[in-house]
This record gives structure tokens, sequence and C-alpha cells, in this order.
């Protein structure tokens, strides 16, 4: 039976590397998206040697990172051993192999300006019509950080390590007097002491790095200190599950499920919906948005802050718990207000008002969170005295009665809920618009975790990844021969992409920078 043979490996062919790349391999997107930017108008450092080998284009490493992290590759030591065997590598950074030092260096160094090529793409988007500029969903992830949970402590994890040390320095004391007590020979003795004594001096220098930790713990304002990367924390992944991680806010429009801002934190969903909406709105330049994001970013004050910007919120709100010893006739939900005369009906038909005054409340259980502090307005009515159904209304049986909290944004609390009730179908669209980009990203191309520390190096990895997202997205609507001709034709806007309201844009040389100026003596010139 015959086989497909294979071709002599000493066959002589005469082909160029363009040759090999089909003129819709989606590699040649990459290189005209990347050939259209202005680098030092980006903020990218370009080196100038006087001597000595001279240095990478940041073009040539951008079109690499983009590359690897659209085909799931990640690491600058896998990035160096592409560009040695693949051939697509090969024709888009034209033959040149950078040491993998220099490939990592380049992502450390350059986090602001990975934000700014995402956000001149988005600018191209809008300029081609892919965004619908009227529906966006507000949705966080949470990305693992360089930094195990063994390595995150607060006032808990710390008291348990040194009543640990506490009581096993107790039990090597009491080894010692024994090994004082028995009649061995001296010289054995003298090994056990040394042994002991060693683990005892390891326990103390163990407790004086616990102790350092825990003042740390203590003046932090969230109560949690990671020692791998201090800017990382303990995030609630899923209900009981704790990661220590990034919680990266974004915004994605409606029409094309295409990313148009993004901000890796390092904190809950609770005061991030204005931001991220204000900025999604800036960059779209909607006069009006819809913003659908689901409970965890219900909050009053970024509702009321929200619709000042002419912001129209749907977002889910938590259902009120049932109290177990109330009825539920009595839950809250079920007083009526009325808006003309600041009073609330009671199912009894009593009126409870206000003195008017407005009280400071401090949420203890969200202080270290969020602040915690809320001005609410007190409703009560002297009927309670006398009220037969007392006892199925309130703790308060003694005191003043039931009484009634109204904080001062919830007049845009009820306007929100009023939303998510009466347009239920559009609400249900959030999850198929937020969740697609996360879908692609976590699942398809496992980026579920950060590979850099500190939250503004990681803010510039998801610059890349996003943009990733971005391009592929495009490709997979328009088509890689259609949007070739389009970016030939780009003429991209800066002004507009590094201006941004709420990201700051101002490129500065990092440590690392300079470490590498003082070494190769190069002199780096930045856009004026």
């Amino acid at each position: 039976m015959n086989y497909i043979q294979p071709q002599n490996r000493e066959q002589i062919e005469m082909m160029s590397m363009e040759m090999l790349i089909a003129p819709n391999n989606e590699v040649r997107v990459l290189d005209a998206f990347v050939e259209a930017l202005n680098m030092k108008q980006l903020g990218f450092c370009e080196a100038l040697a006087d001597e000595g080998r001279p240095p990478f284009h940041p073009a040539t490493m951008l079109k690499l990172y983009l590359y690897g992290y659209m085909n799931r590759v990640r690491s600058s030591r896998r990035l160096e051993k592409e560009c040695e065997r693949n051939i697509e590598v090969k024709w888009l950074l034209g033959n040149i192999v950078p040491n993998y030092h220099s490939i990592a260096d380049f992502r450390k160094e350059h986090s602001s300006q990975f934000k700014a090529v995402f956000r001149l793409f988005v600018i191209f988007l809008r300029g081609e019509n892919l965004l619908g500029k009227k529906t966006v969903g507000i949705d966080g992830s949470k990305f693992r950080a360089v930094n195990s949970k063994k390595n995150n402590y607060n006032e808990k994890k710390i008291k348990k390590h040194l009543a640990y040390i506490e009581n096993k320095a107790v039990e090597y004391m009491q080894e010692l007097d024994r090994v004082d007590a028995e009649e061995n020979n001296k010289k054995e003795k003298f090994i056990r002491r040394q042994d002991i004594k060693k683990k005892l001096k390891q326990l103390k220098e163990r407790k004086l790095n616990y102790e350092a930790i825990q003042k740390q713990v203590e003046q932090s304002a969230d109560g949690q200190v990671s020692v791998t990367d201090p800017e990382s924390k303990a995030l609630i992944i899923n209900k009981n599950i704790v990661e220590v991680s990034y919680n990266t806010q974004t915004a994605v429009d409606a029409q094309n499920n295409l990313l148009v801002h993004y901000e890796a934190t390092n904190r809950n969903d609770a005061k991030a919906l204005h931001k991220a909406a204000t900025e999604a709105k800036e960059i779209l330049q909607s006069e009006e948005l819809t913003v659908l994001a689901d409970k965890g970013y219900h909050n009053g004050e970024q509702l009321s802050q929200c619709e000042k910007e002419n912001i129209v919120t749907v977002v889910a709100y938590r259902e009120q718990p049932s109290v177990k010893h109330l009825d539920k006739k009595y839950l809250v939900e079920n007083f009526r207000y009325n808006k003309k005369n600041d009073t609330y009906t009671c199912p009894q038909g009593h009126t409870l008002r206000s003195n008017g005054n407005w009280y400071k409340k401090n949420h203890r259980s969200e202080k270290r969170k969020t602040g915690g502090i809320t001005e609410v307005k007190h409703y009560k009515t002297p009927h309670c005295k006398n009220c037969p159904v007392l006892n199925q209304c309130t703790k308060n049986t003694r005191g003043r009665g039931r009484v009634i909290e109204r904080s001062k944004h919830q007049d845009a609390v009820d306007r929100n809920n009023h939303r998510v009730k009466t347009q239920r179908e559009l609400y249900n669209r959030r999850q198929t618009i937020c969740e697609h980009p996360f879908g692609t990203i976590k699942r398809a191309w496992g980026y579920t975790y950060t590979l850099l520390k500190g939250l503004k190096k990681v803010d510039g990895e998801f610059g890349i990844i996003f943009t990733c997202y971005n391009l592929r997205r495009t490709i997979s609507i328009m088509g890689v021969e259609k949007l070739l001709k389009k970016l030939k034709k780009w003429k991209p806007d800066y002004k507009k992409a590094m201006k941004s309201r709420g990201n700051n844009f101002l490129f500065t040389k990092t440590a690392s920078l300079s470490r590498i100026t003082a070494l190769q003596n190069f002199s780096y010139q930045l856009a004026a």
C-alpha cells in the first residue's frame, strides 16, 4: 500500500517568508495595526544606543506581545522560543529574536502605554460604527495574583500563627528541661541542647516576622496584608471561595460585545459603577447611556452619581432579607412612602414622620471596605406604643417603636429598582453582554491569573489581553481582508486616546528603566 511520502529534508527551495503567510492570515492584521501606531506619540520609550548593541524597536516588542497573548503564549521564555521556531512570528518580527529578559522588561515598563493602545483601538472601533454607543454592560471579574493565600495575612491568621509559636516554644523549653535532667553522656546532651536551641531561635525569628506583619495589618485600611504582592487583596470569588486576586472592572458595548473600558482594581464592586460608567460614556461620546450591572454594583451613592451624569442604570437589587422575629407583612418594603409629604404609611395605616434631620450611619461590617458612612433620615410614629401588632413589627417594643431609615439616595435607588422590574428583558441581556469577553479570556484562553506584581503593571497586562480580545472579535465581525484595508487607511487620534477622566497617561521612567539606562548608557526620548 502506498502512502504520501514526506519531502526530502535536504531539498533546497527558493521561497521568501512573505510567500509562507497567506493573504488572509490574521497575523497580517497585527502587523498592520502596530504599523499604524506612532510609538513616540503613545509614550513608548525608544532607546538610542551610542555604543554597544542597538535596542529592539518598541513596535517589534508590541507585535510579539499581541501575537503571543492572542495565541495563549504569555511567558517571556516561551515567547523567545516562538521567535526561533514559529514562521508567523518570524514573518511578523522580520526574523528578530529578542531574549526573554528584554521581552519581560518591555512588558513591565510600559503599563500605561498598553492601556493607551487599548483605548486607541476602541476609538478606531467607534469610528467604524462597530459600537452601539447606547447600552453597555458593566461587570468585574477576579484574576488570581502572584501571591498565594498562604502569604496573605489578616488579624485572625496572625494570632493563630503566634499562638502556635508560643505552644511550640513551651514544648521545646520542657524538652530542654528533660534533657538537662537525664543522665546521658555530655556529648549527646550537648548535641540535643544545641538542636533545641536552634529550633527556639527559629521560632523567635518567626515570631518577630509575624509581629512585624501584625503591625502592617493593624495599619492597613482593609485589615489584610499580602507579602509577595502587597497591592493584591483577598477577594471573594464565589460565595465562600476566597482568592488573593485583582478585580478587573470592564464596560462592554452591547452591539458587538466589544470592550470599551477596563480598570484593574483590588476592591469589590460596590464603589466601581460610577467611574466605569462615566469612562464608557466618555469614550463612546454618548449624550445618554444605559448601563446594565448585577447586584454587586447596587449602591445608592453610585446610582445617584450616575443619574447626575445622564446615565440610566438598570442594576439588580438585593431582595430584603426576611427577619425571623417579624411577620413578612411588616418588612420595610411594605411601608408606603409619600414623597410629597415625606412620610411613610405602615401596614396598619399609621403615618411615620421625620424630624428633617440627616444622621450619619456607619455600616460597621463594611467599614474597612467602603468607609461605610451613609446619611439617613429616621421616620417613626407615636402610635407604636399602643399598636396591637408591635411584637410582629419590631424588636424595639420598649423604646421608640418601629423606626424606618431612608437614605438620601433612596429616590435614585427606587427609580433604578423600578426599571429593573419593568425592563426585565433588557436587564436579562446583561449576562450575554458581560460574560462574552470573560468567557473567551478565562475559559477559552485560560487567562485566570496575572503574571505581574503591582496594580499598575497588572493594569498594563490587561491592556494587552483586552486589546487582543477586541482584535480577535473585530476579525470575526469584519474579516481579515476588510479590516486590513481599514487599518491601512486609519489615522489614529492620539489626543483622544491620551485624554481620560479616570486614567493617568503621564508616562514616566520606571525604576527598572532607570537600571537599564545606567547599564547600557542609553538616551531615552519621550514624546512631548
